[in-house]
């Protein structure tokens, strides 16, 4: 019993000690590891609607994104009146949405070019990395990405295209539904989304 209470904090102590040493430079490492790799898998495209690239991207991007955590900022203040099969039901609804909404335009950014940024911030428990993604023959377009500190690596709670947070935009939204239809009115309203 001695033994396992021992392990057990000296685990606990060496996961706070790794995550004392977590800087803003490993989120801005990490956004650069993550935009090299999405794009090297995009540029393997054969056409515009190569599905099975798409789909590769999608599988090594989705473990950098919070889900849960997007939906609950996208949600706001309601979320914690939300039952635990409720969130679990949404955060998935809405994860499905993001993907389908985005993946779409994915194709697009084949051969783009990907600048991110050395100066970080640091907004509490989060970090804000800045990318500048030009698409080819596009308009350089400003994305920040916002990312918390997970257990293995750092997790995009938030993205804003040119300052519009994709979290904010959906907010409104959410806040509407769920004042006239409640919880379950939000999730039936994305399930529905996510059917067609």
């Amino acid at each position: 019993m001695k033994k396992s209470a021992f392990f057990s904090a000296a685990a606990i102590g060496v996961m706070s000690i790794s995550l004392a040493w977590a800087t803003p430079q490993q989120a801005v490492g990490q956004i650069r590891t993550n935009a090299d790799q999405v794009l090297a898998i995009l540029n393997k495209a054969k056409s515009p609607n190569d599905a099975q690239v798409r789909r590769e991207a999608e599988n090594y991007a989705i473990p950098y994104f919070d889900f849960e955590r997007l939906t609950a900022r996208a949600v706001g203040a309601p979320w914690r009146q939300a039952t635990a099969a409720q969130k679990q039901a949404l955060s998935a609804e809405f994860k499905t949405l993001l993907i389908r909404t985005y993946s779409g335009t994915m194709m697009s950014f084949k051969n783009a070019k990907v600048n991110v940024r050395d100066n970080a911030q640091v907004k509490g428990k989060d970090v804000v990395v800045r990318a500048e993604v030009t698409p080819p023959g596009g308009k350089a377009v400003m994305m920040d990405y916002t990312l918390n500190k997970g257990a293995k690596n750092y997790r995009v709670v938030d993205v804003a295209v040119e300052g519009q947070s994709l979290v904010t935009a959906y907010r409104g939204q959410f806040g509407q539904i769920i004042q006239q239809k409640g919880f379950d009115g939000l999730i039936a309203d994305l399930k529905a989304k996510n059917s067609k």
